[in-house]
């Protein structure tokens, strides 16, 4: 079975520790994810594009708005504002039902930098199973 012939089936991306994002292979060829393994990678990068940058591919309201934080300072209030950025990129994937959990931690070693870690549920009607978690460090310096 083909990428293609698989709902929501996606080539496999390799977050790499350096911050880059890279096309994970399979030997020769491109590996792909499908199913709850894409819709974990398709939240990281959700929140890792900024809002309108696929404008000119058709898609003007895909991605985050948390590149309006860069360079300001990780305080109580532009957190809750980050929180509410992050909240609205996961629920603005259609296979999302609800957050149960999203916490967003600055830091030590890099105070521009943040931990978001988030435990979703999926809708049933699109994908099965129970909740699914994932994290992703977002650099807002």
């Amino acid at each position: 079975m083909s990428a293609s012939d698989r709902p929501h089936a996606d080539l496999l991306l390799e977050f790499r520790d350096d911050g880059l994002v890279d096309l994970a292979l399979a030997g020769a060829e491109l590996a792909t994810t499908d199913s709850r393994e894409n819709l974990v990678q398709a939240l990281k990068m959700r929140l890792l594009v900024s809002r309108g940058e696929l404008g000119r591919l058709a898609h003007p309201r895909y991605g985050s708005r948390v590149h309006e934080l860069i360079g300001e300072p990780m305080n109580r209030r532009n957190l809750e504002l980050l929180r509410r950025y992050v909240r609205a990129a996961i629920l603005s994937d259609p296979r999302v039902a609800k957050i149960v959990e999203l916490d967003i931690t600055p830091l030590r070693d890099d105070p521009s930098a943040v931990d978001v870690y988030a435990l979703v549920e999926p809708d049933p009607r699109k994908l099965l199973g129970p909740a699914l978690e994932f994290g992703v460090i977002l650099d807002v310096g």
